[in-house]
């Protein structure tokens, strides 16, 4: 009895604090992390996984339902990471025998240089030497309450309320962007400054552009000659492999074609490396979608996005 009132007394104080955590306008969802992650890498390893590594603009614009809608029977899996490009989960999908999918490599002449190519490898390292039985069950667990409770959220928990409440911190900001538990993001522009975080994309861009100025075209190139081979290893086993760069507007369009220029770096790197790829200049519709931050599609043209997307790849004959 005694153990019962407690889990009474409990579940009723989570209740009360979910209530009003949703009254000051906190929603669900699920925190992003190495299980999560692994969890979705681990459903990559299927014949029919059409498999989306890239950064945010796949991670927050890719809608999972219309992939499958396009695709009947495709297992759809989401490998991006938020700010971290993608070169390192190509080479470990290359690596694994058992990796024989599609892979849609979202990555721009910038993420292909190579003091990028490690931004991901946390993550498959993680999966590769850590990830057990054990850590699945766990991220089920948690992935469940996450869904559908924000007071399971770390970042909301009681304690940083407590000091909130004592004077001693600020009250957490109320998020704009949201996750599931196949690790499919969504951004709602209503509940933040467009223009802002515009202007701060554009100082990050300009600041890692003179950290990391461009290489010369021709030694760019000639550096990209381990990428074809970990394409080719996987379309030995049956995989395809996609590289594609989604669309941009604004300070974010001026400064990626002013620093690589698309026909001196992309073109050279799909024509020389006889790989398949896509631009979005390519596209006259995609180029239509907007972009309220110029990088990345609010929740609410996802479907048309991803929909306008998979139609351009397969006008190409690349899907």
């Amino acid at each position: 009895k005694a153990g019962l009132l407690a889990v009474a007394v409990w579940l009723c104080c989570v209740l009360s604090y979910e209530r009003y955590l949703r009254e000051l306008g906190h929603r669900p969802t699920v925190v992003d992390s190495q299980q999560l992650w692994s969890q979705e890498r681990q459903r990559a390893n299927s014949s029919s996984a059409i498999v989306f590594a890239g950064a945010s603009r796949t991670l927050y614009g890719i809608d999972l339902g219309t992939v499958s809608k396009i695709f009947p029977g495709a297992t759809p899996v989401m490998l991006a990471l938020n700010g971290r490009y993608p070169i390192a989960t190509l080479e470990h999908l290359a690596h694994d025998p058992e990796f024989r999918g599609t892979l849609l490599l979202d990555v721009d002449a910038r993420g292909l240089a190579q003091h990028n190519w490690g931004a991901q490898l946390p993550a498959n390292r993680y999966f590769a030497e850590e990830w057990t039985p054990n850590w699945a069950a766990h991220r089920r667990v948690l992935s469940l309450l996450q869904d559908d409770f924000a007071a399971f959220n770390p970042r909301l928990g009681l304690l940083n309320m407590i000091k909130h409440w004592l004077g001693a911190g600020r009250s957490p900001f109320i998020a704009h962007d949201s996750l599931n538990s196949a690790r499919e993001g969504s951004l709602n522009f209503e509940l933040v400054n467009a223009i802002a975080l515009a202007n701060s994309f554009k100082d990050g861009l300009e600041q890692d552009l003179k950290s990391h100025p461009p290489l010369p075209a021709d030694e760019w190139l000639e550096s990209l000659a381990p990428v074809k081979n970990w394409v080719a290893a996987i379309e030995r086993r049956g995989g395809r492999v996609i590289f594609y760069v989604p669309p941009v507007s604004g300070h974010q369009l001026e400064l990626a074609m002013s620093a690589y220029p698309v026909k001196a770096y992309w073109q050279r790197f799909i024509q020389h490396y006889e790989l398949d790829g896509w631009h979005f200049t390519q596209d006259q519709n995609i180029q239509r979608i907007r972009l309220p931050d110029d990088s990345h599609v609010s929740a609410h043209m996802k479907s048309e996005y991803t929909a306008t997307l998979l139609t351009a790849l397969s006008n190409a004959n690349l899907l």
